[in-house]
């Protein structure tokens, strides 16, 4: 597997570092950096609010153990990105998933993003461990991530590819050091 240096992933962590993932699922206050003005579904972002949450719905049911904590799409003209943010930890537990497990989501959530929305160019999924407040400035949390394009997706979908071969089929996987293998 390709795997890339932690600067790869400066918007991952950055995300990662504005709202800790433990606090995702809880009530948000509006004027705490990094949340959403959307209380009620703290898993929207706030640049495409509909599609967002459309995105989520069609996401969610397929991570049973943890939680997707974010979902970013943006609308650039003619080129719609998206990006995925889960928890690599199960809640309420001291239990990360490994790095087979985080692939095997990551292709898992890129698959249906790219089949279900057409109109996405990009998808970038990335997995987190929360990290106390207290840790923030010196933690990273982010542990896992992966860019796809439709191009590559649409070339290899249909080659029964297992999840490491299919992800390295887009050349930008990263798996943080400390993931068990």
């Amino acid at each position: 597997m390709r795997t890339f240096c932690a600067g790869a992933l400066a918007a991952g962590v950055l995300c990662g570092a504005l709202q800790p993932a433990a606090a995702a699922h809880t009530t948000l206050s509006l004027a705490a950096p990094g949340t959403t003005p959307y209380r009620a579904r703290p898993w929207i972002e706030g640049y495409q609010p509909s599609r967002e949450d459309a995105l989520f719905r069609a996401t969610y049911p397929l991570l049973p153990m943890h939680n997707i904590l974010k979902v970013y799409v943006s609308d650039a003209g003619s080129y719609d990105a998206a990006g995925i943010r889960f928890s690599a930890r199960v809640p309420h537990t001291e239990h990360d998933i490994d790095a087979e497990e985080m692939r095997h989501e990551a292709a898992l959530l890129i698959k249906t993003a790219f089949d279900k929305f057409p109109d996405l160019q990009t998808v970038d999924v990335w997995a987190t461990i929360p990290v106390p407040k207290t840790e923030l400035t010196t933690v990273e949390s982010t542990v896992f991530s992966v860019s796809a394009d439709r191009v590559t997706y649409l070339s290899v979908r249909d080659h029964g590819l297992d999840d490491e071969a299919f992800l390295d089929s887009f050349g930008k996987v990263w798996v943080a050091p400390q993931v068990p293998r």
